[in-house]
């Protein structure tokens, strides 16, 4: 897209300053930044709308985009300066078309300005260190910018602030405006002179400093304000084309002369150049100027004295009526940079112009709150360990006052210390990767989760890592977790261990309910062909936890999670062909363990409901042949057709009860043969807990097992059948995984319901 353009005639060079922090309290606030994003309440990432989601997003993803694919800091900057440049044309428009000033509008609008002037003051720098490099062997002026910091930073910093004026809509831009008023005004005095030549007066006069009459001085107090506008924003030329043509053309020649600022052939070497001979015309006008301004009992109207003293390169009376930042910027940067070319020139040096940028800044900032002028001080000297110290601090300083630091100043924080490291400004890391985490938690509240990835990958790995991991813990919708799966594979991060350390966290955490637990296990499903073996054996985990607790129901609702695409987890695991590791084959060996046991569990459930429902029919058969019993005969043909019906039913129920006790016999059957709880391998903690819970499921549901099997087929009239499920206890060696106090009462039901006393039985 086409650049905004930006006016850059001048640079600066800046010096770094080395300086260190406390480490042990930036350790300290990291970590209370990091308790602060764990009590954030959870993200739904849908109720966030306005301005503020829109804009975030937008100036996050294009700089992500464009950060990451320039090879130079200009570009960088640049970019952001278009980039911000249309947000901000894009609120103006909001405001117009809406006719109202929302604050929230008004307050991102303001940020985003300042944040604009902040890339153009970088370019403007970087721009006029290049002029001063091609030049600095032909010009006496580029020769004293590259030997001294504080000229160059000095005429970058005019220039940048004229130009901001320049486009601000609501200043001196908007009294330049009123040039095109003047285009059919021949001569400022044409009144008074008439009145001279008639010899009306005495003391009236055509010179500027002489007295007006009628509505002459009205005029000229407009043309002095309106050409001080222009020179105010830059616009030398415009300024003295004015005057020349509303016939007040005696200051004319000063304004040509501050073209030395802008052109580096006007302050040649050679002293036989006639350009150089401009130097020294600028010494005798500023000379006069400057004792008109000081003469006692001067009449001088105070436009003309605010006009002249901006040539003139004068401080006062310029400073006590500039009332905002801005404008004390300019008037101390005019006139140090106007003390810079006396000096260039060997004349006299105006002893109140500050020296430095640095000097500016230090007068003007003790008055001013707006955090954006510091850190244009510090970008210019290009003092990147100054701009994070000091975004730092005043992020500190700020909430102390309970208030949230505004949302795109601490954006450009941030993206400033990026900035720093790609290109290799030394700073305070600690102090930067605060800043980063406190936008990253920015971010969480407003519901930005997918733009975080990026941030994280300029925090220590802990420090990362923990951001990202409390972040995916507050999504829940499947739309916002897929997104932040996509952000971390574009980070380069490895997604794949952070879901599965999400799931191994939240299992940890005692306060996390089993559904919690199970909403958590979701993130290893996501992307399972990139997961699935993780997958598997973390289900096996949570498996285990809730059968242990006896929580039939979340090992169910787990299941069911993991059913959700075709087949069971571990057969789409099998199914891959490919090498599985061993703990990955245990995992699904054991995970088919528990399938098979719900499916036993759910067959005998569906069992007993049938065998109840025989045992209330059976109940109704014994009352209704006690009723027909008594009756008389004309009942009797009625009663045969119900006994038949009773019948057939009886043979239904029958029936459906024979096959539903032999599903579960077999569902079971397949449980207590199937090896997946048996299987051991490796070591380690986590492995010997793995086996100690897998020995407490197998002495708890191989003997129920056991139980409902004989049980299932005891109630179904197949007491023979039942006895015999005591042969699996030798032939599967049950007896090495139940207690000898279940297995005591499995035979004992057994001994009950056939009258065998299995005497033969050793359970020793």
């Amino acid at each position: 897209s086409q650049m905004m353009e930006v006016d850059t005639s001048y640079g600066g060079q800046a010096r770094q300053h080395e300086d260190h922090a406390d480490a042990a309290a930036a350790a300290a606030a990291e970590e209370a930044e990091l308790a602060r994003l764990a009590t954030l309440p959870v993200i739904n990432i849908h109720d966030q709308e306005g301005i503020s989601y829109t804009l975030s997003t937008t100036l996050c993803e294009d700089f992500h985009k464009f950060e990451g694919a320039q090879d130079g800091t200009d570009e960088i900057f640049a970019e952001s300066y278009d980039l911000c440049g249309k947000a901000v044309q894009a609120l103006e428009g909001t405001i117009r078309s809406s006719g109202r000033r929302d604050p929230k509008v008004v307050g991102a609008l303001k940020q985003l300005r300042s944040e604009v002037e902040a890339y153009r003051l970088v370019l403007l720098a970087h721009n006029y260190e290049d002029q001063v490099e091609a030049a600095k062997d032909v010009s006496l002026l580029a020769h004293a910018c590259a030997h001294d910091d504080d000229t160059r930073q000095l005429m970058t910093l005019l220039r940048w602030s004229e130009q901001a004026a320049a486009d601000d809509p609501n200043g001196f831009a908007d009294l330049c405006s009123q040039y095109d008023t003047f285009q059919t005004v021949a001569n400022l005095k044409r009144d008074t002179t008439n009145a001279c030549l008639r010899g009306n007066s005495t003391d009236l006069g055509a010179d500027f400093d002489s007295k007006s009459s009628g509505d002459d001085g009205a005029l000229i107090d407009k043309v002095y304000r309106v050409v001080f506008a222009l020179v105010r924003c830059g616009k030398y030329e415009e300024a003295r084309e004015l005057l020349i043509k509303t016939g007040a053309a005696s200051l004319a020649p000063l304004l040509s002369l501050r073209r030395v600022q802008d052109d580096f052939a006007l302050t040649p070497f050679e002293q036989e150049n006639p350009y150089l001979k401009m130097l020294q015309k600028r010494k005798l006008f500023k000379k006069t100027i400057t004792s008109l301004l000081n003469r006692e009992g001067s009449t001088l109207s105070q436009p003309l004295r605010v006009l002249w003293a901006a040539l003139a390169g004068r401080v006062e009376p310029l400073l006590s009526l500039a009332n905002k930042t801005e404008d004390r910027i300019w008037v101390l940067a005019n006139a140090a940079v106007e003390a810079k070319l006396d000096e260039l020139a060997g004349g006299e040096v105006c002893c109140d112009a500050p020296g430095s940028v640095q000097s500016i800044f230090g007068e003007v900032l003790p008055h001013e709150s707006w955090p954006y002028f510091r850190l244009y001080s510090a970008l210019l000297r290009e003092d990147a360990r100054d701009a994070v110290r000091f975004a730092a601090e005043f992020i500190a300083d700020y909430e102390k006052s309970d208030k949230a630091v505004p949302e795109h100043l601490l954006r450009f924080m941030a993206h400033l210390v990026i900035i720093f490291r790609n290109t290799k400004r030394q700073h305070d890391v600690t102090l930067g990767n605060r800043i980063i985490l406190k936008y990253t938690g920015k971010l969480l509240t407003l519901s930005l989760t997918h733009l975080i990835p990026f941030y994280v990958n300029y925090l220590n790995d802990a420090t990362g890592k923990s951001v990202t991991m409390q972040t995916m813990y507050r999504l829940k919708s499947v739309a916002s977790r897929l997104s932040f799966l996509e952000a971390l594979s574009a980070a380069g991060q490895d997604y794949r261990t952070l879901a599965r350390e999400v799931v191994v966290k939240s299992r940890k955490d005692e306060a996390n309910s089993p559904s919690d637990l199970i909403d958590r296990f979701r993130w290893l499903l996501y992307r399972e062909w990139e997961t699935e073996g993780a997958a598997v054996v973390e289900a096996c985990v949570l498996l285990r936890t809730f059968l242990e607790s006896g929580d039939d129901s979340s090992v169910r609702a787990l299941l069911e999670v993991c059913a959700a695409r075709d087949g069971s987890l571990a057969d789409r695991v099998r199914a891959r062909g490919d090498h599985l590791a061993a703990a990955v084959r245990r995992a699904c060996a054991e995970y088919t363990e528990f399938v098979y046991y719900l499916n036993g569990v759910d067959a005998f459930d569906a069992w007993r409901q049938a065998h109840g429902e025989r045992a209330n029919e059976r109940r109704k058969d014994s009352t209704r042949s006690d009723v027909t019993s008594g009756s008389s005969m004309m009942y009797s043909a009625e009663a045969a057709l119900e006994s038949k019906r009773a019948g057939e039913r009886a043979d239904r129920l029958r029936a459906t009860e024979s096959m539903l006790s032999a599903k579960g016999v077999a569902m079971l059957d397949m449980f207590v043969r199937h090896d997946g709880w048996r299987m051991g391998g490796g070591g380690g903690e986590m492995e010997e807990e793995r086996m100690r819970s897998l020995a407490v499921l197998r002495d708890r549901y191989f003997s129920s097992s056991l139980l409902r099997m004989a049980q299932m087929l005891a109630e179904s009239g197949e007491e023979r059948a039942a006895l015999e499920t005591s042969t699996l206890v030798h032939s599967l060696r049950l007896h090495e995984d139940i207690s000898k106090e279940k297995l005591h009462t499995y035979l004992q039901y057994i001994h009950k319901v056939t009258g065998s006393s299995l005497g033969q039985l050793s359970i020793a």
